[in-house]
């Protein structure tokens, strides 16, 4: 005779905002000689809602960021972090709740036919793109996707954006980045760096699930640390010494592209808000991702 027992595991989750707790039940079966069953849909559907491609169409998996004004830069940082100077956001935007995940890409890639070139390749001829297979080194669906080069990210954008008619995706600029990420404060982090980061002293040597430490003041997770986030801007050492004062859009074209925020493998100087980091748009790394920004077409 078999003896049926069910448990019930409750495992909160931190989402949309401060105050929202979502919470993923598995449900195990266990007969009489010991054996267990372990049923995975719940958690699968959960996994989906908060860190799959239906958070980036429902809006569920965005931040709405206010238009306003913050110092950029920083006094005690590099040169090209100087000088610290105020720069105004002009319009609100969406930004990604998280960085954006394995799921996310694979989903969407998946829709570009034309997406050909191998996961292995270290370099890319502008344009071309990653295949629909996850390009990731460290693999997992909640992980954030990695390895991807700014050109790459490209053709995600030009995906995403034919499959998406309400809603314009992009990365976000420079400016709007550190602005999102100082989320009104002017300190070097968004709190103490062990509580929001993933980064060399606590990673384990690889990118972790995003939204697992605490989100800054504006519920964005993982500004610090996890990967580098790749944003629009062509890198200019000397551009704050004449960027606009409204929207700054970084310097006309230039060898690289900007990546900000640190990564699993970053330094506690590497992930501070005002830290900057460039590399050549066709290249890819173990510890260089993305974000989003959306705005309303």
């Amino acid at each position: 005779m078999f003896i049926l027992s069910c448990v019930m595991l409750a495992v909160s989750l931190t989402a949309s905002t401060a105050n929202a707790q979502k919470h993923v039940h598995q449900q195990m079966i266990v007969n009489a000689s010991g054996g267990k069953a372990v049923s995975e849909t719940l958690v699968k559907a959960q996994d989906e809602k908060l860190y799959g491609l239906s958070a980036l169409y429902d809006g569920s998996g965005f931040v709405r960021i206010p238009a306003g004004e913050f110092l950029m830069g920083s006094r005690r940082g590099n040169v090209d972090e100087q000088p610290v100077h105020r720069v105004r956001i002009g319009q609100s935007f969406e930004m990604g709740r998280f960085e954006v995940t394995q799921a996310q890409w694979e989903s969407v890639m998946a829709s570009n036919r034309n997406a050909h070139a191998g996961p292995g390749t270290k370099q890319v001829a502008h344009g071309d793109a990653v295949a629909a297979s996850d390009p990731s080194h460290f693999k997992g669906p909640t992980l954030p996707v990695e390895n991807v080069s700014w050109d790459d990210v490209q053709q995600f954008l030009l995906a995403l954006n034919a499959l998406d008619k309400k809603h314009l995706y992009r990365l976000p600029t420079e400016a709007e980045w550190e602005y999102a990420c100082k989320a009104s404060g002017t300190g070097e982090h968004a709190g103490s760096l062990n509580a929001v980061a993933w980064y060399r002293d606590n990673s384990r040597g690889q990118t972790q699930p995003v939204g697992q430490k605490e989100a800054n003041a504006w519920g964005l997770y993982d500004m610090h640390g996890n990967v580098w986030e790749w944003v629009q801007d062509w890198y200019a050492a000397g551009y704050y010494k004449n960027s606009p004062a409204i929207d700054p859009q970084g310097s006309g074209p230039a060898s690289y592209r900007v990546y900000r925020g640190g990564s699993w493998h970053s330094s506690i100087t590497d992930c501070h808000s005002a830290f900057r980091s460039f590399d050549l748009p066709v290249n890819r790394s173990y510890a260089v991702g993305f974000r989003l920004v959306r705005t309303a077409k």
